[in-house]
């Protein structure tokens, strides 16, 4: 793996903004994560200690963005980094937090960019406040996201994005999902099919658990391997995969009984959102 990666020097690379124009929120995370990675005591981790093959040394936050990054970077040194961040942010406060922002940014950015800039309508509205509201979500999952589990980084934007297209979506309208092609779903229409609604609807009606939920958003939506996820939730493949068949039979059963609610906005208000 390598372990001499610096990041590209962005100081004279900073957009000056006239007038009433504001800057983005992303720009914002962006200029405050530089300035926590300047100056004589950056924001560091000891890579000695998180070991995996990271540089036994301190780390300032800007290059251990840039080793996160980097193809030859194990994702189990990728988990120790983004465990020691979630904890400090957890137990340190606002610098910490700011900090898992700006290493997450490049994940972060993308989702804007190919996933949720469609969701504001609104005319001029740019992505400002759906990315606003993404950072928001972000925040509130480094306090929910399960530390012990593989996959940190990747779990957390996720997640994040997914509460934020729900939201969205919520205050719409009311989706109609045909119960006929809920097992046929592939992740080239997912995101028609506004599934994810759904099976959040079905965890709170108990028609299916959580566990099962994530197995068929992972698998379906999110086009994970199963047997990738198979390996993270500790079973075997045959396993998952009767797991999943069952609770879409058990989703099916259910619509076509009426027995499934889809009033998204009750459950959106739930959740407290």
């Amino acid at each position: 793996m390598a372990t001499n990666i610096r990041p590209v020097d962005r100081s004279d690379q900073r957009t000056r903004r006239t007038g009433g124009e504001s800057e983005h929120v992303l720009d914002v995370a962006e200029t405050t994560f530089d300035l926590l990675t300047r100056g004589p005591a950056p924001l560091s981790v000891d890579g000695a200690v998180l070991g995996h093959g990271l540089p036994a040394r301190m780390i300032a936050l800007d290059e251990l963005r840039a080793i996160m990054l980097h193809p030859s970077t194990r994702q189990e040194a990728r988990d120790a980094a983004w465990k020691d961040l979630v904890t400090r942010a957890r137990s340190e406060g606002p610098a910490w937090v700011m900090a898992c922002v700006g290493v997450a940014l490049p994940g972060l950015k993308a989702v804007v960019r190919d996933r949720l800039r469609r969701l504001d309508n609104d005319p001029g509205a740019g992505t400002s406040r759906v990315a606003a509201d993404l950072l928001s979500q972000f925040h509130e999952t480094l306090h929910q996201i399960d530390l012990e589990e593989p996959w940190i980084p990747q779990r957390l934007v996720a997640r994040s994005a997914r509460t934020v297209e729900r939201a969205y979506r919520a205050r719409v309208q009311v989706i109609p999902v045909d119960p006929c092609t809920l097992a046929e779903i592939t992740p080239s229409a997912s995101s028609d099919a506004h599934v994810d609604l759904l099976l959040a609807s079905a965890v709170q009606q108990d028609v299916i658990t959580a566990v099962e939920a994530e197995i068929i958003i992972m698998t379906r939506l999110e086009g994970m391997a199963p047997s990738d996820l198979a390996k993270r939730l500790r079973t075997n493949y045959q396993a998952l995969m009767k797991r999943r068949r069952r609770a879409e039979m058990r989703l099916v059963a259910a619509m076509r009984d009426g027995g499934l609610r889809d009033d998204f906005a009750s459950l959106m208000s739930k959740n407290g959102m």
